[in-house]
Protein backbone atom coordinates (compact mmCIF):
# COMPACT_ATOMS: atom_id res chain seq x y z
CA UNK A 1 0.00 0.00 0.00
CA UNK A 2 1.64 3.78 -1.09
CA UNK A 3 2.79 6.10 1.88
CA UNK A 4 0.61 8.78 3.36
CA UNK A 5 1.96 12.17 1.78
CA UNK A 6 1.53 14.75 4.07
CA UNK A 7 -0.60 16.76 1.93
CA UNK A 8 -3.03 14.23 1.89
CA UNK A 9 -3.16 13.84 6.11
CA UNK A 10 -4.30 17.46 5.85
CA UNK A 11 -6.94 17.03 3.72
CA UNK A 12 -7.86 14.29 5.40
CA UNK A 13 -6.75 15.91 9.11
CA UNK A 14 -9.26 18.80 7.99
CA UNK A 15 -12.55 16.71 6.76
CA UNK A 16 -12.26 14.98 10.55
CA UNK A 17 -11.99 18.49 12.54
CA UNK A 18 -14.89 19.73 10.37
CA UNK A 19 -16.99 16.73 11.42
CA UNK A 20 -15.50 16.30 15.31
CA UNK A 21 -16.96 20.33 15.62
CA UNK A 22 -20.12 20.27 13.68
CA UNK A 23 -22.19 19.93 16.54
CA UNK A 24 -20.51 22.60 18.78
CA UNK A 25 -22.72 25.76 19.50
CA UNK A 26 -22.30 28.14 17.08
CA UNK A 27 -23.42 32.21 16.43
CA UNK A 28 -26.39 32.47 14.26
CA UNK A 29 -25.15 32.80 10.92
CA UNK A 30 -21.49 32.28 11.99
CA UNK A 31 -18.71 31.32 9.00
CA UNK A 32 -16.87 27.90 9.49
CA UNK A 33 -13.33 29.48 8.29
CA UNK A 34 -10.87 26.99 7.41
CA UNK A 35 -7.05 27.08 5.91
CA UNK A 36 -3.70 25.12 5.07
CA UNK A 37 -0.02 25.84 5.01
CA UNK A 38 -0.57 29.31 7.23
CA UNK A 39 2.93 31.24 8.37
CA UNK A 40 3.08 33.63 11.74
CA UNK A 41 6.24 35.39 12.86
CA UNK A 42 9.19 33.45 14.02
CA UNK A 43 8.54 30.90 11.23
CA UNK A 44 6.08 29.41 13.12
CA UNK A 45 3.43 26.86 10.71
CA UNK A 46 0.30 25.91 11.00
CA UNK A 47 -0.22 22.67 8.55
CA UNK A 48 -3.95 23.77 9.39
CA UNK A 49 -6.56 25.30 11.07
CA UNK A 50 -10.35 26.18 11.34
CA UNK A 51 -12.51 29.04 13.36
CA UNK A 52 -15.93 30.11 13.92
CA UNK A 53 -17.69 32.27 16.35
CA UNK A 54 -19.76 30.08 19.51
CA UNK A 55 -22.20 31.52 20.85
CA UNK A 56 -21.21 33.17 23.51
CA UNK A 57 -19.82 35.67 21.18
CA UNK A 58 -15.84 34.37 21.36
CA UNK A 59 -13.98 32.74 18.48
CA UNK A 60 -13.29 29.26 18.93
CA UNK A 61 -9.57 28.03 17.34
CA UNK A 62 -8.26 24.73 16.68
CA UNK A 63 -4.74 23.48 14.77
CA UNK A 64 -3.70 20.80 13.52
CA UNK A 65 -0.02 19.70 12.65
CA UNK A 66 0.24 17.09 10.06
CA UNK A 67 3.31 14.25 9.74
CA UNK A 68 4.09 11.92 6.99
CA UNK A 69 6.34 9.77 6.80
CA UNK A 70 8.80 12.06 5.03
CA UNK A 71 8.32 14.58 8.35
CA UNK A 72 8.11 12.45 11.08
CA UNK A 73 10.83 14.28 12.64
CA UNK A 74 8.42 16.52 13.66
CA UNK A 75 7.14 13.88 16.48
CA UNK A 76 10.18 12.20 17.35
CA UNK A 77 11.42 13.37 20.68
CA UNK A 78 15.38 14.55 20.73
CA UNK A 79 17.48 15.24 23.74
CA UNK A 80 17.38 18.86 24.33
CA UNK A 81 21.15 19.51 25.39
CA UNK A 82 21.13 22.59 26.28
CA UNK A 83 17.93 22.82 28.54
CA UNK A 84 20.35 19.47 30.30
CA UNK A 85 23.44 21.57 30.25
CA UNK A 86 21.80 24.17 32.20
CA UNK A 87 19.90 22.55 34.11
CA UNK A 88 23.52 20.62 35.36
CA UNK A 89 25.32 24.46 35.64
CA UNK A 90 21.96 25.11 38.59
CA UNK A 91 22.80 21.50 40.02
CA UNK A 92 26.95 22.35 39.95
CA UNK A 93 26.24 25.91 41.35
CA UNK A 94 24.36 24.67 44.35
CA UNK A 95 26.31 21.49 44.77
CA UNK A 96 29.70 23.65 45.62
CA UNK A 97 28.63 25.96 48.58
CA UNK A 98 27.10 22.56 49.85
CA UNK A 99 29.62 20.57 50.05
CA UNK A 100 31.89 23.68 51.50
CA UNK A 101 29.10 24.02 54.46
CA UNK A 102 28.69 20.13 55.21
CA UNK A 103 32.91 20.20 55.15
CA UNK A 104 32.91 23.40 57.56
CA UNK A 105 30.20 21.88 60.00
CA UNK A 106 32.46 18.89 60.03
CA UNK A 107 35.14 20.93 61.18
CA UNK A 108 36.93 20.71 58.08
CA UNK A 109 38.35 23.61 55.71
CA UNK A 110 39.91 22.00 52.02
CA UNK A 111 40.78 25.49 51.19
CA UNK A 112 42.86 26.46 53.87
CA UNK A 113 46.55 26.17 53.32
CA UNK A 114 49.49 28.30 52.22
CA UNK A 115 48.65 26.77 48.50
CA UNK A 116 44.85 28.35 49.49
CA UNK A 117 44.71 29.34 45.40
CA UNK A 118 45.92 26.49 43.94
CA UNK A 119 43.40 24.61 46.29
CA UNK A 120 40.56 27.06 44.99
CA UNK A 121 41.58 26.59 41.38
CA UNK A 122 41.18 22.60 41.45
CA UNK A 123 37.39 23.06 43.26
CA UNK A 124 36.35 25.16 40.19
CA UNK A 125 38.12 22.43 38.02
CA UNK A 126 35.21 20.64 39.62
CA UNK A 127 32.05 22.36 37.99
CA UNK A 128 32.59 21.53 34.87
CA UNK A 129 33.18 17.65 35.93
CA UNK A 130 30.08 18.09 38.41
CA UNK A 131 28.10 19.09 35.07
CA UNK A 132 29.06 16.30 32.69
CA UNK A 133 28.03 13.81 35.42
CA UNK A 134 25.00 15.62 35.43
CA UNK A 135 24.56 15.44 31.83
CA UNK A 136 25.53 11.90 31.89
CA UNK A 137 22.76 10.80 34.21
CA UNK A 138 19.96 12.38 33.58
CA UNK A 139 19.72 13.57 30.12
CA UNK A 140 17.56 10.75 29.22
CA UNK A 141 14.86 11.88 31.29
CA UNK A 142 11.73 12.94 30.22
CA UNK A 143 12.22 16.63 30.84
CA UNK A 144 14.75 16.86 28.57
CA UNK A 145 12.45 15.13 25.64
CA UNK A 146 12.02 17.60 23.19
CA UNK A 147 9.44 17.05 20.31
CA UNK A 148 9.21 20.14 17.64
CA UNK A 149 5.51 19.85 17.21
CA UNK A 150 4.41 20.47 20.59
CA UNK A 151 6.95 22.59 21.31
CA UNK A 152 5.67 24.71 18.36
CA UNK A 153 2.05 24.31 19.50
CA UNK A 154 3.22 26.24 22.73
CA UNK A 155 4.25 29.09 20.87
CA UNK A 156 1.16 30.88 20.23
CA UNK A 157 -2.85 30.53 21.41
CA UNK A 158 -5.44 28.38 20.25
CA UNK A 159 -8.54 26.83 21.79
CA UNK A 160 -7.64 23.04 20.91
CA UNK A 161 -4.58 21.88 19.23
CA UNK A 162 -4.16 18.69 17.33
CA UNK A 163 -1.43 16.20 15.96
CA UNK A 164 -2.48 14.11 12.88
CA UNK A 165 -0.03 11.47 11.69
CA UNK A 166 -0.15 8.99 8.78
CA UNK A 167 -0.11 4.66 10.02
CA UNK A 168 3.54 4.47 8.57
CA UNK A 169 5.24 7.36 10.95
CA UNK A 170 6.52 4.59 13.88
CA UNK A 171 7.33 1.69 11.44
CA UNK A 172 10.63 0.30 12.46
CA UNK A 173 11.17 2.24 15.34
CA UNK A 174 10.77 1.69 19.07
CA UNK A 175 7.62 2.29 20.98
CA UNK A 176 9.08 4.48 23.45
CA UNK A 177 8.60 7.35 20.60
CA UNK A 178 5.00 6.93 20.53
CA UNK A 179 4.68 6.66 24.44
CA UNK A 180 6.47 9.66 24.49
CA UNK A 181 4.61 11.52 22.10
CA UNK A 182 1.12 10.71 23.51
CA UNK A 183 3.03 11.34 27.52
CA UNK A 184 3.88 15.00 25.97
CA UNK A 185 -0.27 15.71 24.10
CA UNK A 186 -1.88 14.08 27.68
CA UNK A 187 -0.12 16.96 29.85
CA UNK A 188 -0.54 19.59 27.39
CA UNK A 189 -4.19 18.86 26.46
CA UNK A 190 -3.19 17.81 22.89
CA UNK A 191 -5.58 16.04 20.64
CA UNK A 192 -3.64 12.42 18.71
CA UNK A 193 -5.58 11.24 15.18
CA UNK A 194 -3.51 8.67 13.36
CA UNK A 195 -4.57 7.74 9.66
CA UNK A 196 -5.15 4.71 9.28
CA UNK A 197 -4.00 2.62 5.57
CA UNK A 198 -7.55 3.02 4.41
CA UNK A 199 -6.90 6.47 4.85
CA UNK A 200 -9.37 6.83 7.40
CA UNK A 201 -8.94 8.97 10.53
CA UNK A 202 -9.10 6.79 13.73
CA UNK A 203 -9.20 8.85 17.07
CA UNK A 204 -6.13 8.15 19.36
CA UNK A 205 -7.04 10.84 22.18
CA UNK A 206 -9.43 13.89 22.24
CA UNK A 207 -7.95 17.22 22.57
CA UNK A 208 -8.34 19.67 25.39
CA UNK A 209 -8.88 23.72 26.22
CA UNK A 210 -5.18 24.93 25.91
CA UNK A 211 -5.56 27.22 28.59
CA UNK A 212 -6.29 24.11 31.06
CA UNK A 213 -2.96 22.64 30.48
CA UNK A 214 -0.50 25.65 29.52
CA UNK A 215 -0.23 29.69 29.87
CA UNK A 216 -1.95 31.30 27.63
CA UNK A 217 -0.02 32.41 25.12
CA UNK A 218 -0.06 35.62 22.27
CA UNK A 219 -2.09 35.92 19.44
CA UNK A 220 -0.37 35.32 15.89
CA UNK A 221 -1.24 37.12 12.55
CA UNK A 222 -1.14 34.24 10.01
CA UNK A 223 -0.89 34.75 6.41
CA UNK A 224 -0.64 32.43 3.79
CA UNK A 225 2.03 30.12 2.79
CA UNK A 226 2.41 32.47 -0.93
CA UNK A 227 2.04 35.37 1.27
CA UNK A 228 5.18 34.40 3.18
CA UNK A 229 7.10 33.36 0.54
CA UNK A 230 6.23 36.78 -1.29
CA UNK A 231 7.29 38.88 2.32
CA UNK A 232 11.11 36.86 2.25
CA UNK A 233 11.19 38.10 -1.16
CA UNK A 234 11.00 41.37 -0.02
CA UNK A 235 13.54 41.25 2.45
CA UNK A 236 16.34 38.71 0.66
CA UNK A 237 18.28 41.02 -1.02
CA UNK A 238 19.32 43.06 2.22
CA UNK A 239 22.92 42.33 3.10
CA UNK A 240 22.63 40.38 6.73
CA UNK A 241 20.02 38.80 4.84
CA UNK A 242 21.75 37.56 2.46
CA UNK A 243 24.56 36.13 4.69
CA UNK A 244 21.99 34.48 7.12
CA UNK A 245 20.42 32.54 3.77
CA UNK A 246 24.39 31.71 3.16
CA UNK A 247 25.02 30.68 6.33
CA UNK A 248 21.89 28.56 6.57
CA UNK A 249 22.44 27.06 2.71
CA UNK A 250 25.68 26.05 4.17
CA UNK A 251 24.39 24.03 7.60
CA UNK A 252 21.36 22.36 5.05
CA UNK A 253 23.50 19.13 5.03
CA UNK A 254 23.68 18.40 8.51
CA UNK A 255 20.37 19.43 10.32
CA UNK A 256 16.90 18.22 9.72
CA UNK A 257 14.74 20.22 6.64
CA UNK A 258 12.06 19.71 9.13
CA UNK A 259 12.87 20.40 12.55
CA UNK A 260 14.35 23.31 14.47
CA UNK A 261 14.95 24.08 17.63
CA UNK A 262 12.54 26.64 19.50
CA UNK A 263 14.39 29.29 22.05
CA UNK A 264 13.67 28.74 25.71
CA UNK A 265 14.65 31.32 29.05
CA UNK A 266 16.25 29.96 31.73
CA UNK A 267 15.66 32.10 34.39
CA UNK A 268 14.80 29.44 36.88
CA UNK A 269 18.77 28.08 36.70
CA UNK A 270 20.25 31.80 35.87
CA UNK A 271 18.59 32.60 39.83
CA UNK A 272 19.57 29.36 41.04
CA UNK A 273 23.41 29.14 39.83
CA UNK A 274 23.85 32.94 41.16
CA UNK A 275 22.56 31.78 44.77
CA UNK A 276 24.87 29.33 44.40
CA UNK A 277 27.81 32.00 43.38
CA UNK A 278 26.86 34.10 46.65
CA UNK A 279 26.66 31.50 48.73
CA UNK A 280 30.15 30.07 47.57
CA UNK A 281 31.80 33.29 47.92
CA UNK A 282 30.63 33.31 51.47
CA UNK A 283 32.22 30.15 52.78
CA UNK A 284 35.41 30.45 50.60
CA UNK A 285 35.95 33.92 52.17
CA UNK A 286 35.45 31.98 55.45
CA UNK A 287 38.55 29.82 54.66
CA UNK A 288 40.42 32.75 53.06
CA UNK A 289 40.42 33.97 57.22
CA UNK A 290 42.03 30.74 58.41
CA UNK A 291 45.17 31.37 55.90
CA UNK A 292 47.80 30.67 58.56
CA UNK A 293 50.62 32.50 55.99
CA UNK A 294 49.46 35.39 53.99
CA UNK A 295 51.86 37.10 51.62
CA UNK A 296 50.79 40.37 51.06
CA UNK A 297 52.17 43.15 48.29
CA UNK A 298 54.37 45.93 50.03
CA UNK A 299 53.04 49.19 49.26
CA UNK A 300 49.17 47.59 49.65
CA UNK A 301 50.48 46.70 53.46
CA UNK A 302 52.24 49.88 53.98
CA UNK A 303 48.80 51.54 52.25
CA UNK A 304 46.50 49.65 54.58
CA UNK A 305 48.41 50.22 58.21
CA UNK A 306 48.50 53.81 57.38
CA UNK A 307 44.48 53.65 56.81
CA UNK A 308 44.45 51.91 60.20
CA UNK A 309 46.56 54.36 62.35
CA UNK A 310 44.44 57.45 60.80
CA UNK A 311 41.59 56.78 63.65
CA UNK A 312 43.71 55.71 66.56
CA UNK A 313 45.12 57.68 69.31
CA UNK A 314 48.93 58.45 69.61
CA UNK A 315 50.16 57.50 72.69
CA UNK A 316 52.07 60.34 74.99
CA UNK A 317 55.44 61.23 74.07
CA UNK A 318 57.01 59.46 77.64
CA UNK A 319 55.93 56.27 75.97
CA UNK A 320 58.90 57.01 73.74
CA UNK A 321 61.14 55.30 76.32
CA UNK A 322 61.02 52.04 78.00
CA UNK A 323 58.51 51.98 81.38
CA UNK A 324 60.70 52.47 84.28
CA UNK A 325 61.98 49.66 86.58
CA UNK A 326 62.14 49.47 90.38
CA UNK A 327 62.71 46.43 92.86
CA UNK A 328 59.71 44.32 93.42
CA UNK A 329 59.31 45.27 96.76
CA UNK A 330 60.63 48.47 96.85
CA UNK A 331 59.09 50.97 98.73
CA UNK A 332 61.33 54.05 98.41
CA UNK A 333 59.59 55.58 95.15
CA UNK A 334 56.32 57.99 95.47
CA UNK A 335 53.77 58.78 92.47
CA UNK A 336 54.47 62.30 91.07
CA UNK A 337 50.79 63.29 90.70
CA UNK A 338 47.97 61.60 93.58
CA UNK A 339 44.63 62.66 91.78
CA UNK A 340 41.61 63.34 94.24
CA UNK A 341 39.76 59.56 95.53
CA UNK A 342 42.55 57.47 94.45
CA UNK A 343 44.52 56.71 97.21
CA UNK A 344 44.84 53.02 96.30
CA UNK A 345 47.37 54.29 94.08
CA UNK A 346 49.84 55.83 96.80
CA UNK A 347 52.39 53.02 96.65
CA UNK A 348 52.54 52.84 93.20
CA UNK A 349 55.94 54.20 91.58
CA UNK A 350 55.66 56.62 89.41
CA UNK A 351 59.11 58.02 87.52
CA UNK A 352 61.39 58.11 84.88
CA UNK A 353 64.55 57.51 86.89
CA UNK A 354 65.75 60.97 85.76
CA UNK A 355 67.45 63.17 87.95
CA UNK A 356 65.03 65.96 87.05
CA UNK A 357 61.78 63.84 87.91
CA UNK A 358 60.36 66.12 90.06
CA UNK A 359 59.98 68.72 87.20
CA UNK A 360 57.50 66.31 85.54
CA UNK A 361 54.26 65.54 85.60
CA UNK A 362 53.02 62.36 84.95
CA UNK A 363 50.14 61.03 85.70
CA UNK A 364 49.28 57.59 88.64
CA UNK A 365 50.33 54.77 87.36
CA UNK A 366 47.76 52.14 87.33
CA UNK A 367 49.40 49.02 86.03
CA UNK A 368 52.23 46.46 87.52
CA UNK A 369 53.68 44.38 85.28
CA UNK A 370 56.22 41.50 86.59
CA UNK A 371 58.51 39.22 84.14
CA UNK A 372 58.65 35.51 84.78
CA UNK A 373 62.22 34.86 86.91
CA UNK A 374 63.05 38.62 87.17
CA UNK A 375 63.28 40.69 90.31
CA UNK A 376 62.53 43.79 88.57
CA UNK A 377 58.79 45.01 88.03
CA UNK A 378 57.65 48.00 85.22
CA UNK A 379 55.16 50.65 85.91
CA UNK A 380 52.41 51.99 83.22
CA UNK A 381 49.28 53.66 82.85
CA UNK A 382 46.32 53.14 80.79
CA UNK A 383 47.37 54.73 78.12
CA UNK A 384 48.95 51.35 77.22
CA UNK A 385 45.38 49.82 76.24
CA UNK A 386 44.16 52.72 74.63
CA UNK A 387 44.16 51.12 70.73
CA UNK A 388 42.32 48.00 71.76
CA UNK A 389 39.29 47.99 69.28
CA UNK A 390 38.08 44.61 69.83
CA UNK A 391 37.11 42.02 72.24
CA UNK A 392 39.60 40.56 74.39
CA UNK A 393 40.01 37.62 76.68
CA UNK A 394 42.65 36.59 79.71
CA UNK A 395 43.36 34.49 82.36
CA UNK A 396 42.38 35.85 85.80
CA UNK A 397 43.60 34.94 89.26
CA UNK A 398 42.37 37.57 92.27
CA UNK A 399 40.89 40.69 92.46
CA UNK A 400 42.56 42.61 95.43
CA UNK A 401 42.32 46.07 97.06
CA UNK A 402 45.67 46.90 98.13
CA UNK A 403 48.99 46.94 95.82
CA UNK A 404 50.70 44.95 98.53
CA UNK A 405 48.53 41.66 98.36
CA UNK A 406 48.81 42.17 94.29
CA UNK A 407 52.30 41.65 94.90
CA UNK A 408 52.50 39.39 96.84
CA UNK A 409 50.44 37.13 94.62
CA UNK A 410 52.28 38.46 91.94
CA UNK A 411 55.41 37.11 93.42
CA UNK A 412 54.36 33.71 93.74
CA UNK A 413 53.71 33.72 89.80
CA UNK A 414 57.03 34.89 89.41
CA UNK A 415 58.78 31.93 91.23
CA UNK A 416 56.64 29.26 88.75
CA UNK A 417 57.81 31.36 85.88
CA UNK A 418 54.85 32.76 84.98
CA UNK A 419 54.44 36.50 84.24
CA UNK A 420 51.25 38.48 85.59
CA UNK A 421 50.26 41.55 85.79
CA UNK A 422 48.36 44.15 88.44
CA UNK A 423 46.07 46.32 86.37
CA UNK A 424 43.16 48.80 88.00
CA UNK A 425 40.02 47.50 86.24
CA UNK A 426 38.85 50.90 84.65
CA UNK A 427 42.27 50.26 82.44
CA UNK A 428 40.63 47.08 80.61
CA UNK A 429 37.44 49.15 80.14
CA UNK A 430 35.40 47.87 83.42
CA UNK A 431 34.42 49.48 87.03
CA UNK A 432 35.48 49.11 90.47
CA UNK A 433 38.59 49.91 92.60
CA UNK A 434 41.70 47.51 93.53
CA UNK A 435 43.99 45.06 91.04
CA UNK A 436 43.14 42.44 88.92
CA UNK A 437 45.63 39.96 88.77
CA UNK A 438 45.79 38.45 85.13
CA UNK A 439 48.45 36.31 83.86
CA UNK A 440 50.14 35.58 80.38
CA UNK A 441 48.77 38.52 77.97
CA UNK A 442 45.54 39.42 76.29
CA UNK A 443 44.09 37.04 74.21
CA UNK A 444 42.25 37.92 71.02
CA UNK A 445 40.96 33.91 70.34
CA UNK A 446 38.48 32.46 73.87
CA UNK A 447 39.68 28.95 72.76
CA UNK A 448 43.31 29.96 73.33
CA UNK A 449 42.31 31.75 76.60
CA UNK A 450 40.95 28.36 77.80
CA UNK A 451 43.68 26.38 76.61
CA UNK A 452 46.29 28.68 79.08
CA UNK A 453 44.02 28.43 81.34
CA UNK A 454 44.04 24.72 81.92
CA UNK A 455 48.11 24.69 81.17
CA UNK A 456 48.26 27.43 84.63
CA UNK A 457 45.94 25.47 86.18
CA UNK A 458 48.42 22.56 86.53
CA UNK A 459 51.27 24.87 88.25
CA UNK A 460 48.94 25.77 90.90
CA UNK A 461 48.87 24.05 94.26
CA UNK A 462 45.62 23.18 95.90
CA UNK A 463 45.94 26.28 98.24
CA UNK A 464 45.18 28.57 94.99
CA UNK A 465 41.85 29.70 94.15
CA UNK A 466 40.61 28.35 90.05
CA UNK A 467 41.68 30.29 87.80
CA UNK A 468 38.95 32.03 85.29
CA UNK A 469 38.48 33.09 81.77
CA UNK A 470 36.82 36.55 81.60
CA UNK A 471 36.10 38.31 78.29
CA UNK A 472 36.60 42.32 77.77
CA UNK A 473 34.51 44.51 75.43
CA UNK A 474 37.13 47.09 73.42
CA UNK A 475 38.19 50.16 74.97
CA UNK A 476 37.08 53.12 73.55
CA UNK A 477 38.19 56.02 75.47
CA UNK A 478 39.74 56.05 79.70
Amino acid sequence: MSALSESMIKQLALGYLKSYYRLRPRAFNSTLLTGLDMRGANDIKQDGFLRFTGDDGSVFTATFEATSFQTRDEILYKPRKRYTVMDGMAFAGLFLPCVLAISHLSGWYPLVGEDFFYRLLLLLGCIPLWVGIYFLLFYRLPRYRYIYAVEQFLQYHADERWVVYGYDVFENLPDKYRRELIRQCTRFGIGLVEITPQRKPHLVMAAGKAQNFVPRQPFQKWVTLQQWQQKAMAVAQRPWQRVKDALSHALMPVRSQYFRWFNRTYYAQWFLMGMGLLASVFFIRIEYLKIPVRFVQEDFYKKQVLQASSGRRVETEYFIIDAPIAGFFDTTYQPWLQKVNEEQFAEIIQTDGSEHADSIALPTARIVVSAAGEEMVSYYNCERFNNIHRRFFLVADTLFTTLPDAKETMSRWNDVGVNATAVWPPCLGGTGRGFLIFLDDLLTDSLQAYQLRDTLQLKMDSTWRKLEVMEWLPITSQ
